[in-house]
C-alpha cells in the first residue's frame, strides 16, 4: 500500500507542477490480448486471454510546436495468461494447468513524437517507453493432477500463490513488473483543445512475473488497441 500511495502522490505532484499550456490531459481505455512466455522448457504457454487497461494519461510538452512530449499517467491493467507444465518424459505422472488473472497499477513513462497536423485535422504519433507495474491482485483458475498419488485438484479464481506446478512450486506473483512498450497511431482533432486518439501498442515484459523457485523468467506480453480522449 505504501508503494501505491507514493505512486499516486508522485503523479499528482507532477500534474500540479506542469499544469500550464504545456500540459495535455486525457482518459484512455485499451482492450487487447495478453499472454505469458516462460523461459523454462518444462513450462508451456497455452495461449492468450483478454486484457483490458484503463486510466488517465498526461503529456508534458517539451517544445513550442507540440511535436515532442513526455507521456505518463496512472492506469489499471488486467493481464495474465495460460500455462501448463509436466515432466519432459511424462514419467512422474504429474501435470498442471493454470490461467493467471493478474492486475497491475501502472505508471507508464515514454517519449511521444507527433507529426504536424494535416488539413483533415489528423496527427500521427509514436511512443517508445517503459511501463512500471505494481501488482494489486493475482488470481488463477488452477488444475493439478498426480496420477501416482491419485491427486486431482480443480479450483477456480483462487489466490495465485503456493501452488504445485511441476517442476517447481509457484510461490507468488512478483510485486513489481517492468515492461518496454511501443505504440503508434493517430489523433483526430474534434475541437480546438480536444482530440480523439486511436492506436496500437505492443508491450514486452523484462522482469519475472511469477516466482516459481527457479532462476528462469516467466514474462508477460501484451498487444492492445489504444482509445483515448485528450484535452
Amino acid at each position: 500500500m505504501k508503494r501505491i500511495k507514493l505512486l499516486f502522490l508522485f503523479t499528482s505532484v507532477s500534474i500540479v507542477s506542469f499544469a500550464q499550456e504545456n500540459l495535455r490531459f486525457g482518459f484512455t481505455m485499451s482492450p487487447g490480448i495478453t499472454w505469458l512466455s516462460p523461459d523454462n522448457k518444462q513450462i508451456n504457454s497455452e495461449g492468450a486471454r483478454f486484457a483490458f487497461t484503463y486510466g488517465a494519461i498526461v503529456d508534458f510538452i517539451i517544445d513550442d510546436n507540440e511535436r515532442y512530449s513526455i507521456t505518463s499517467g496512472v492506469q489499471i491493467a488486467m493481464d495474465g495468461g495460460k500455462l501448463s507444465s509436466f515432466p519432459l518424459e511424462r514419467i512422474a505422472g504429474q501435470s498442471a494447468e493454470m490461467t493467471a488473472k493478474i492486475q497491475y497499477l501502472e505508471l507508464p513513462v515514454g517519449l511521444k513524437l507527433r507529426s504536424n497536423e494535416t488539413s483533415s485535422n489528423l496527427t500521427f504519433y509514436g511512443v517508445l517507453g517503459i511501463v512500471n507495474g505494481i501488482n494489486i491482485r493475482s488470481r488463477a483458475d488452477y488444475r493439478y493432477q498426480n496420477l501416482l498419488e491419485e491427486i486431482n485438484i480443480e479450483e477456480d479464481n483462487i489466490k495465485l500463490r503456493d501452488l504445485k506446478f511441476y517442476p517447481n512450486e509457484i510461490k507468488k506473483v512478483v510485486p513489481y513488473q517492468l515492461s518496454l512498450q511501443f505504440e503508434g497511431g493517430t489523433e483526430f482533432r474534434v475541437a480546438e483543445n480536444t482530440s480523439i486518439v486511436g492506436g496500437l501498442f505492443f508491450r514486452n515484459g523484462f522482469t519475472n512475473i511469477i516466482d516459481d523457485n527457479d532462476k528462469e523468467r516467466i514474462v508477460g506480453r501484451n498487444v492492445g488497441l489504444r482509445i483515448a480522449v485528450m484535452f
